[in-house]
Formats: structure tokens, sequence, C-alpha cells
């Protein structure tokens, strides 16, 4: 008599599985793209059948855009920690700007690891702009952390502010994994590669 509301107590939620196919689309679309993923690829790896996805989301754009949405979070902390830079052209200003740019993405170290692949992946794709996600959800933010930077950093060539903020994007992206160290070098990779990619960009900025 007490199975069917055992089972009613662990039954999921239409949110937890709404978050559960978002889960499982973020990695296969970092795996294979957003033009060679299926919608039937995502449903197989969230293990739930192809109408349930239907049911969340109106189309693989849709879908598409929610796993970037999901994580939008990440870009509001990183511009309360730029706005939170009272004098852009004091001389810790770049150390800071780089702090806001890099640490919310860090924070999320292993958990968002897919997305950061899925990020650069999209960044590098020609076809992109025809999607909404750059432009929506990161273009906004990268117009202000340029104009910091071209506040920090003046007297530089036109153009470099820019590039150097792209730039410095493929190198936090590309950080994420370390699956090339290994046919690179014997040692072990270090345990973080944080400190090392903070100096990176900072150095790339001020002195580039």
């Amino acid at each position: 008599m007490t199975e069917a509301p055992e089972r009613a107590a662990v039954a999921e939620t239409p949110i937890a599985r709404r978050e559960r196919i978002l889960d499982a689309a973020e990695r296969v679309f970092a795996e294979a793209g957003y033009h060679a993923t299926t919608l039937r690829q995502i449903a197989a790896a969230a293990d739930v059948k192809l109408s349930l996805i239907g049911y969340h989301f109106e189309s693989k754009l849709a879908l598409y855009t929610a796993v970037f949405a999901r994580r939008q979070h990440v870009n509001e902390e990183r511009l309360r920690l730029l706005e939170a830079i009272e004098d852009p052209t004091a001389p810790e200003a770049l150390d800071r700007i780089v702090a806001a740019f890099m640490d919310p993405v860090v924070a999320l170290a292993e958990e968002g690891a897919w997305y950061r692949r899925l990020v650069l992946r999209e960044a590098a794709d020609p076809s992109s702009m025809q999607r909404p996600v750059i432009a929506e959800l990161f273009d906004p933010m990268a117009r202000r952390f340029i104009a910091a930077l071209k506040q920090a950093l003046p007297g530089k060539p036109p153009g470099f502010h820019e590039w150097a903020y792209l730039f410095a994007v493929g190198a936090l992206t590309q950080s994420a994994f370390d699956d090339r160290l290994s046919n690179l070098t014997d040692a072990p990779p270090p345990a973080s590669n944080v400190e090392l990619l903070r100096a990176f960009i900072t150095a790339g900025w001020r002195h580039g």
C-alpha cells in the first residue's frame, strides 16, 4: 500500500527534467556543434522521450539558446564586478578588469567545463551570427569590457582592445580542457592553471 506514495515522492518534477535535458544538450552541443547535433541525440543523452524535448523547447534553436541563457548569471556576475571598479584608470584597475572577466567563469570549475567548450565552439563557428546567442547574450557584455579596457589602457592602436578581448575569450574558454597536454609533455598537468591564465591575459592586455 505504500509503494505508490514512495514512487510519487521520487518522481522527477518538470523543472528537474528540463534541467536534465539542458545538461545533456550542453554536453552534446559542445561535443558535436549546433549543426551536427540532433534532438534525438540529446533525448538519448538525457534518457527522455523525444516528445519531452518538444514539450519543453519549441525547436532545436530554442533549446540551444536556453543552454546559454541558463548560464547567463555568470555574465551578470562579470558585469557586476566590472561595474564595481570605480576608477578604470587607477593602477590596479587592469588587474580588477581581468578578475571580473575570468573569475566568475573559472568559479564554474568542472561543472562548467562543457559550457566553456560550447562557448568556444560557438564563438569560432562562422554560422554563429545566424543565431542570437553571441549577439544577444555576449556582445553587450563584451562592449562594456572593451570600453573599460580603453580607459585602463589608453594609447593603443585602433582595434587593439577589441582583438585583445577576443584573444582572451579564446584563452579562457580553452583553458577548461587539458586534453592536449599529455601529447605535449611527459610531466603531469598542474593542479590548476588559473594563475597562469590570469598572468597570460593580464600581460597580453598590458603589453600587447
